[in-house]
């Protein structure tokens, strides 16, 4: 636990840094008005802290770098494509539906396109986004749990990998 610790306290902050002058970078030039612009925010964030925790667990149980890369090539690729915009959930064969329950994207890309539909000022347009993506109003609550979910899992398997995997020492 001690040999994660540490990274965790300085690598996660700066990296945290990056994201958040990322995404206000991202919408400032988007000139989102102050209710989406929260949404997309909160979003990004709880998306950083998931994927930060995959790619802890995937060092922590990788042997190189050139074997993490390899590990986390197929999960970046499947929560990207199965995000709800590039493959919607509407146009997929029903035995892949299962595969948006586990993307992070997923939840989402769904709560932040949900969102910019109801705040449209044409609400035709908003319902046809919403009809072409095959998108619903739901309650966040639940895609929230599952990221956070995810991230608690992910930073038990790096702790896990790093005992018993890579053999850190004290």
């Amino acid at each position: 636990a001690a040999a994660s610790l540490a990274p965790f306290l300085i690598d996660v902050p700066l990296a945290l840094l990056g994201a958040v002058l990322n995404i206000l970078i991202m919408t400032s030039f988007a000139q989102l008005d102050a209710h989406i612009f929260s949404m997309v925010f909160s979003w990004s964030i709880l998306l950083f802290f998931v994927y930060d925790s995959l790619f802890a667990f995937i060092g922590a149980v990788a042997a190189d770098v050139r074997q993490a890369q390899t590990i986390a090539t197929p999960f970046v690729s499947i929560f990207m494509l199965f995000n709800g915009f590039v493959v919607s959930k509407k146009d997929s064969p029903v035995p892949l539906h299962w595969l948006f329950d586990i993307s992070p994207n997923s939840y989402a890309m769904q709560a932040i396109v949900v969102t910019m539909a109801k705040e449209d000022d044409n609400q035709f347009e908003g319902q046809m986004l919403l009809d072409q993506f095959g998108y619903h109003e739901v309650d966040n609550t639940f895609g929230i749990e599952v990221l956070v979910g995810m991230v608690v899992v992910f930073r038990v398997l790096q702790q896990l990998g790093l005992m018993y995997l890579n053999g850190v020492q004290r």
